[in-house]
C-alpha cells in the first residue's frame, strides 16, 4: 500500500475515533468537564508540541497540523499586526455531525492551537478569537493579534 494512502488511512481513522469519543462524552454528560481539563493540559504541553513539529510561527501551526491530521483546509492571512485563520472543511466536524452533532471544535482543535500559537509567537491567548467554527457556520474563522502592548 502506497505511503499517501497509508497516511490518509489513518488521519480518517483518527478523526472517526476523536469524533466518535466527543458524542460519547457528550452523552455521558462529560464533554464540558472533560474540554475543560483538555484545555488545562494542552497550556502545559504546547511547548513540547510545538518543539516536537518544528512549530516557530502562527503560520505553521495550521500548516503543519493540517499536513500532519489532514482534517481542516486552513489558509492563513496576514494584516498588519493580525492573521486571519479560514477553514471551509473539516473532517472532524463533519464525522462528528455524522455521529451525534457534539462539538468537538474547542477540546480536539482549536483550543489545542490556541495553546500551541500562545507558546510559539510569545502571545496571551486573550488575543487570539474564535469567531466561529463549522459546527455552527460555513466556516472557521480565527483572529490572532501578535501586537505586543
Amino acid at each position: 500500500m502506497e505511503i499517501e494512502k497509508r497516511l490518509a488511512i489513518l488521519q480518517n481513522t483518527y478523526a472517526a475515533s476523536v469524533a466518535e469519543a466527543v458524542n460519547t462524552y457528550d452523552r455521558l454528560k462529560e464533554l464540558e468537564a472533560v474540554v475543560k481539563r483538555r484545555k488545562e493540559r494542552q497550556a502545559q504541553t504546547a511547548p513540547y508540541m510545538n518543539q516536537q513539529l518544528g512549530i516557530e510561527s502562527v503560520e505553521d501551526v495550521f500548516y503543519k497540523l493540517s499536513e500532519i491530521y489532514g482534517c481542516a483546509n486552513w489558509k492563513v492571512e496576514k494584516t498588519g499586526d493580525d492573521y486571519v485563520a479560514t477553514a471551509t472543511s473539516c473532517k472532524l466536524c463533519a464525522l462528528s455531525k455524522k455521529m451525534g452533532g457534539a462539538n468537538p471544535c474547542s477540546g480536539w482543535c482549536l483550543d489545542p492551537m490556541i495553546a500551541m500559537l500562545s507558546a510559539a509567537v510569545k502571545i496571551d491567548s486573550r488575543h487570539i478569537t474564535v469567531e466561529s467554527t463549522l459546527m455552527k457556520s460555513d466556516k472557521c474563522k480565527m483572529l490572532i493579534n501578535t501586537k505586543i502592548e
